[in-house]
């Protein structure tokens, strides 16, 4: 996959504020964004056309207890891909709570997409904001210690979230030689397909904090290390997290354990890595297909008797 014209990037940032499809939005967005529901449908034999009612954590993750949306979300059924997650799930919700087989990792066995014969060089993750969080940190030195990379690792390209593109991050880098990539915007379908076809051109992958990424880079066979200066996130209005400085995703006991075992430049990967990560993806623990389709159906039958999910729907289409 060629890397994207700052022009051709500046683009993704249009295509990312359009209205997503009709169901996109009676769904709960969580199981539907970055692809998730095409998958999550794909693994339970579910229809494309049926509503999603459930609501998941939107990637593999490094937290330990529930976010506030998550609490408070009306969807009768809560997913995690980690089943430590899914322990920690309170019982006074009333809602059950199940560990999600990685929607990723089905998709990408089920296509054959492996690492390429040719990879070389490592793709870099810089740790990506949001339209409510942004990084203050001082990107030009990221940048160069990017650069100073051995060789080994050389060359170095970028992948950028859509939030990062739509705030001129990817123009920093291009300026800087580097070749950036996107997998895409949040409603777009293709997102695993996209992103896959990205990796599987790279021996090793990096980023300056943990991330999705790094359990699909290293379930792929890339080896994937912790590197450069962290970003210093200020948050301007997410209502998970705390208000100006957002530093409490560290002290999640997960998040340190990833920082254990990740925390160095490697050229192969651990037995203990590849626990870490297979854990994390709900290999083991996650529900069974027929189980899945069971559930969103059971789900959806709930949902269309619930007058709360009528009132749910009409905010939806209200607020759009």
């Amino acid at each position: 996959m060629k890397s994207k014209s700052p022009k051709a990037l500046d683009a993704l940032c249009a295509e990312n504020n359009k209205i997503p499809g009709i169901i996109f939005r009676i769904s709960y967005w969580t199981a539907e964004i970055y692809g998730f529901g095409r998958h999550i449908r794909e693994y339970a034999c579910y229809p494309k056309w049926l509503p999603l009612c459930i609501n998941t954590d939107h990637g593999p993750g490094f937290r330990d207890t529930p976010l506030p949306s998550e609490l408070s979300s009306s969807a009768p059924v809560q997913f995690y891909h980690a089943p430590s997650r899914v322990k920690s799930w309170p019982t006074f919700s009333g809602k059950a709570c199940y560990c999600l087989f990685s929607p990723y990792v089905f998709f990408r066995r089920k296509a054959g997409i492996v690492q390429s014969a040719m990879a070389k060089g490592t793709i870099a993750f810089p740790a990506h904001t949001t339209s409510s969080i942004d990084d203050v940190s001082n990107i030009q030195h990221y940048i160069e210690q990017l650069k100073a990379l051995p060789d080994v690792y050389q060359p170095v390209s970028i992948c950028l979230h859509v939030s990062d593109i739509c705030k001129g991050l990817h123009r920093e880098f291009s300026d800087n030689g580097f070749e950036v990539f996107s997998a895409g915007t949040v409603q777009d379908e293709r997102f695993a397909e996209n992103f896959y076809q990205i990796i599987r051109n790279f021996k090793y992958a990096t980023s300056n904090i943990g991330g999705g990424y790094l359990y699909y880079c290293v379930e792929m066979g890339l080896p994937f290390f912790l590197y450069g200066n962290e970003p210093n996130y200020i948050n301007r209005g997410d209502q998970n997290i705390e208000n100006g400085q957002y530093t409490s995703y560290k002290q999640h006991s997960a998040y340190q354990e990833m920082e254990a075992l990740f925390s160095r430049p490697v050229l192969e990967i651990t037995p203990a890595q590849v626990e870490f990560v297979g854990t994390g993806l709900g290999l083991r623990d996650g529900i069974s297909r027929t189980a899945m389709s069971l559930i969103l159906y059971g789900t959806l039958l709930k949902c269309i008797f619930s007058l709360r999910w009528l009132k749910y729907l009409a905010s939806r289409m209200n607020s759009k």
